[in-house]
């Protein structure tokens, strides 16, 4: 792809120089025009389909203020004709907003002056939401993108397209639990050593650790050791005084809040199970993989959930811009959260523990992650008021101490507002949260 899919501030002057000065032709991740009158309604709707066409073709850049020869190779710049980039600007993310559905994560509409010629940049990326439709004065178009332009797509292609998205996020657990169920049949061996370990147990080691600043650090040191360089996300949840016994995790109504866990959506980033099957080992209960969605309770009440900064928390964005410059998604940022802590309290109350607990987030190797601000169906999340910078530390953590009273959307917040402190967003970014009520809102 032209410019290797680089975002416009990591493109150089002198690039985009070259495409005027050796002539370089449009092609499938490239477009020019000279200007754009954003009074006139048919320029409007092929400024639609032209980005529409990009999300849905693979991505690419649309350059205003470049005039072509007439047979799509560029000629030179268009200052006399381009004088007001601020307000086509304006325009080309109005429009966007207002007329493309689904939004496109990631669209980039930048201004910028290349040997003093004003140019308007619009970087479009490989849409992982595809088909992406223009709905503008009561037509609906679907466009993608071909080696020679921007073409209308064929029926079969948007219902394909369609079909993929409405199925992805309940595949990628499908796939996920047949991968494993398919790992132990293809391996004979495997299987006896699984047999083998769940017949013998393990040796508890946590549940006579009796100071809670203790179990929660030694928790830690063994996430952080078996994760090793890996980007991953954990939240714990640890009594202050925790002792064998405090939770009779063999009791139907334990059982019943892991695998129905209040508030959370069955197709969701939170604690329910899915596919996963509850197990009993030795120290507690747990469910799921610890390299896909982990979670784990013990007897002496610590709690604690592993799941990786992989494409899934990393959702509605393509491969190659996972691989570029990976984006934490808003929901899993905050309803992992918020669902850990409901699960955590409805458990509390259920055994009657009173004192205080540990809470824990933390994010580590994220090194280079980026975050939006506010829910990725506003205009704010699309279009950010200022440059979004990549988290530069490589670990986040926080940890806070809450009464057995807390309320778990509240503390929740309290903890999403650090990460968003973290990433250099003020507490008005956190999308889903309804401060009246004081609750999130994931519907």
């Amino acid at each position: 792809m032209i410019f290797e899919g680089k975002s416009i501030s990591e493109i150089t002057d002198e690039e985009i120089d070259s495409l005027v000065r050796d002539h370089i032709s449009e092609r499938k991740h490239l477009e020019f025009k000279a200007t754009i009158n954003y009074r006139d309604d048919d320029q409007k709707l092929e400024l639609l389909r032209d980005i529409v066409s990009f999300a849905n073709g693979g991505g690419g850049y649309f350059i205003v203020g470049i005039r072509d020869d007439g047979n799509g190779r560029a000629q030179s710049y268009a200052s006399g004709l381009i004088t007001d980039v601020e307000r086509i600007k304006k325009a080309i993310v109005e429009l966007s907003h207002a007329h493309i559905s689904e939004p496109i994560e990631g669209l980039e509409v930048v201004t910028r002056t290349v040997n003093n010629n004003p140019l308007v940049i619009v970087r479009i990326p490989a849409s992982a939401r595809a088909p992406h439709m223009v709905t503008f004065n009561y037509r609906t178009d679907f466009y993608t993108r071909y080696v020679d332009g921007k073409k209308v797509m064929r029926l079969s292609e948007i219902k394909e397209a369609f079909k993929n998205d409405s199925l992805e996020r309940r595949l990628s657990d499908i796939g996920f639990a047949l991968n494993k169920i398919m790992k132990v049949i293809e391996s004979e061996k495997e299987c006896e050593i699984i047999l083998e370990k769940m017949q013998s147990g393990v040796i508890p080691t946590l549940l006579f650790i009796e100071n809670g600043d203790s179990l929660a650090r030694v928790t830690v040191d063994r996430f952080e050791k078996e994760i090793r360089d890996i980007p991953y996300f954990s939240m714990a949840a640890t009594p202050v005084n925790p002792r064998a016994g405090l939770i009779n995790v063999d009791s139907d109504e334990i059982l019943k809040f892991i695998q129905e866990p209040p508030g959370s959506r069955e197709a969701g980033w939170n604690m329910h199970p899915g596919f996963a099957v509850v197990e009993r080992f030795s120290e507690g209960i747990r469910w799921g993989e610890k390299d896909y969605r982990y979670l784990e309770l013990l007897g002496n009440g610590h709690m604690e959930f592993w799941t990786p900064l992989n494409e899934n928390f990393c959702w509605r964005q393509s491969e190659e811009e996972f691989r570029r410059r990976p984006r934490l998604y808003p929901y899993p940022v905050t309803e992992y959260p918020a669902t850990f802590l409901r699960l955590y309290r409805a458990i509390t109350t259920e055994s009657k523990i009173d004192g205080e607990f540990l809470i824990t987030l933390y994010y580590r190797n994220i090194r280079g992650y980026i975050l939006l601000p506010y829910s990725p169906r506003s205009i704010g999340f699309r279009f950010p008021r200022s440059d979004v910078k990549p988290f530069s530390e490589p670990h986040f953590s926080f940890q806070t101490k809450v009464s057995s009273n807390f309320t778990p959307d509240k503390t929740a917040y309290d903890l999403v507002k650090r990460v968003y402190a973290a990433f250099g967003l003020e507490q008005e970014a956190v999308p889903f949260f309804n401060k009246e009520k004081e609750e999130f809102d994931f519907s």
